[in-house]
């Protein structure tokens, strides 16, 4: 399981490089609509990340439950 902690580790790191870089887009671009839609992609998939990360640790702890949460229909 010491690789699915890892994965998680990478997921907030990834995370804080996505909002990192929407931030600095954001700043280098003069037209406001731009900035917005950086911002909302860079939203998106740190929400992604969150989602992901949040998944690993229920598929740690209990992976029954994570079939009935993530993989049932």
């Amino acid at each position: 399981m010491r690789d699915l902690d890892l994965l998680g580790d990478y997921l907030v790191r990834l995370r804080q490089e996505k909002l990192q870089q929407a931030h600095a887009q954001a700043l280098a671009n003069d037209e406001p609509a731009r900035q917005l839609l950086y911002i909302q992609i860079s939203a998106h998939e740190a929400e992604l990340c969150n989602r992901i990360r949040d998944a690993v640790k229920v598929l740690v702890n209990d992976p029954g439950k994570f079939i009935e949460e993530f993989l049932r229909p």
